[in-house]
């Protein structure tokens, strides 16, 4: 449905506890979590450009920027809070058991606009938002399927149900976009060092869980979507 912030809450609640659903559950919610922080950061990051350019709305652009990095670090550290789960998804094939989601791997116009500092409308502020969560998600959905900044290769992985990566590189890819996402809480950013640090280290325990089991294979399970 697009609706990311609600399925983040409902897995979030599925995997408290080991259930039926959690070896699917846990998998999405690191890549949805994941790609919701990475939509949150462009967006913040395209604001941050637009205040040089206009320095006439520099404060306005800065305040919106600052609101989209608050809003990426929650759901960076809820999703660095989770990343140990990998351990709990049995050995063998780990399911990435939804439908390849809409969005666009380009950038979207909008975001040029924002960039380059000039001031959008209300409307456009919440469609902009919602295009960059849509590809953020998307983009973290390449990551883990294998295919790095490869939508139509991702689409064709997830849609045919095809093995992908081993796990050791999927557990990579997980490690790859903590890594990334620790660059929010850095100086020039949200200044908070210690959760950048925290970040990191969740990355490289990833790493060391994936490569001790590194044989293993994932599958990915596809859901059927209308529309799609």
């Amino acid at each position: 449905m697009g609706d990311y912030a609600k399925a983040a809450d409902h897995l979030e609640r599925l995997i408290r506890d080991k259930n039926p659903y959690t070896a699917r559950a846990i998998p999405w919610y690191l890549v949805l979590t994941s790609g919701m922080a990475r939509g949150y950061m462009d967006l913040a990051d395209r604001y941050t450009a637009g205040a040089r350019f206009n320095k006439s709305r520099a404060l306005t652009f800065r305040l919106r920027a600052t609101k989209y990095r608050t809003m990426a670090s929650e759901f960076a550290l809820r999703f660095a809070q989770q990343s140990d789960r990998l351990s709990e998804i049995p050995l063998g094939n780990v399911p990435l058991a939804f439908a390849f989601p809409r969005g666009n791997g380009a950038a979207p116009a909008l975001f040029s606009r924002i960039g380059s500092g000039i001031e959008i409308t209300p409307e456009e502020q919440a469609a902009a938002e919602t295009l960059a969560l849509e590809r953020g998600v998307l983009m973290a959905v390449c990551n883990a399927a294998g295919a790095p900044n490869d939508v139509a290769k991702s689409r064709e992985i997830l849609t045919q149900g095809a093995q992908g990566n081993t796990r050791a590189a999927f557990g990579d890819a997980i490690a790859q976009m903590l890594d990334t996402e620790s660059a929010l809480f850095q100086r020039d950013a949200l200044n908070e060092p210690d959760k950048a640090a925290v970040l990191r280290e969740r990355a490289e325990r990833v790493r060391v869980e994936a490569a001790r089991v590194g044989l293993a294979r994932i599958g990915l399970v596809v859901s059927a979507a209308p529309g799609q």
